[in-house]
């Protein structure tokens, strides 16, 4: 029985030491995947609100990426992004302006919204300090999708959407937590055709 004991302790470290084995050579695939959140901000060319109406241009967006580092300096990522959405609310005879226009608000209750979508992949390149803290530059193509649709009182709500791809840049910080766990502090900016958004996040990303 002692025998049995001690061959079940030996199968048992080694399973153990067969898995610390696994996880360190999954570590260095150079695979990783992230998830940020933070606040997108729209530059919708909208101004000079007068009475009721109210312009908000900001809200919460996250972005979801997978990424594979080339080498130390550079690595290349997907992503998925959410970028929420902005919105301007009146009421009649309220005005705003817009792409050198003064519009009218004609009925109560009105609003208009603007939500935005994209996938994206990126060229990102890396600057280490140090074994842990580091700061990196991205370039890369965004295909957005666009929705803005209009409600009010007495209308019935309506929407329309666009679609496109353009370019974008950002910059970001990494801090290492553990060997697989990083946190990350992003700025990205981005253009859909007249419509530009930022989007500024704090993440996590987890090393494979």
């Amino acid at each position: 029985m002692k025998n049995k004991k001690i061959n079940l302790l030996a199968s048992i470290i080694t399973s153990v030491g067969l898995l610390s084995g696994v996880h360190a050579n999954a570590a260095d695939t150079n695979w990783y995947t992230g998830i940020s959140l933070g606040t997108t901000t729209v530059d919708s060319d909208i101004s000079n609100t007068t009475g009721t109406a109210r312009l908000d241009e900001s809200d919460t967006g996250y972005k979801i990426l997978i990424g594979k580092k080339i080498d130390k300096t550079i690595s290349i990522e997907g992503f998925y992004a959410d970028f929420g959405e902005a919105s301007l609310t009146g009421n009649t005879g309220d005005t705003f302006d817009a792409n050198n226009t003064t519009f009218a608000f004609t009925v109560n209750n009105a609003k208009l919204t603007q939500s935005a979508t994209g996938l994206g992949i990126n060229a990102k390149f890396n600057y280490a300090f140090n074994d842990k803290s580091s700061i990196a530059g991205r370039i890369g193509m965004l295909m957005w999708d666009a929705e803005a649709s209009v409600s009010g009182a007495t209308i019935t709500t309506d929407s329309a959407s666009a679609d496109g791809t353009d370019l974008f840049y950002g910059v970001g910080y990494k801090y290492g937590l553990t060997n697989q766990y990083s946190l990350t502090i992003d700025y990205d900016m981005y253009s859909a055709d007249d419509l530009d958004f930022d989007m500024f996040a704090v993440g996590v990303l987890y090393n494979f």
